[in-house]
């Protein structure tokens, strides 16, 4: 029964973990188009601009690109905290993440009966 409840427990974790790391992939991806829309701005500005011009469209460029990785890293460091925050509560509280996990258990159960 305390083996069944500590899977569960690690369940909700796991679940909570996955939906973090969701919420990382979805800032990911607007990361992803929101430098693509800059690439194509900075491709369609660069196409129009004098040879002076270059030399600023790269610095923008050059900008960008430091921005999104550090968007990118900022994004994967606070995932990294979520998954150790949530590992050190279960590890400091095992028994109230069980019971967590056991009344969860029991509300899905008594849910499903209806």
């Amino acid at each position: 029964m305390a083996k069944k409840a500590a899977k569960s427990a690690a369940a909700g974790a796991s679940s909570e973990v996955a939906r973090d790391l969701d919420a990382v992939s979805e800032q990911f991806e607007v990361l992803r188009r929101d430098v693509a829309a800059l690439v194509e701005m900075l491709g369609d500005l660069a196409g129009s601009t004098a040879r002076g011009g270059r030399k600023t469209v790269e610095r923008t460029a050059d900008e960008y690109m430091r921005m999104g990785r550090q968007r990118a890293d900022e994004a994967v460091s606070q995932a990294r905290a979520l998954e150790e925050e949530l590992e050190a509560k279960i590890t400091r509280n095992p028994l109230t993440a069980v019971l967590i996990a056991l009344g969860l258990g029991f509300l899905i159960g008594m849910m499903s009966r209806r």
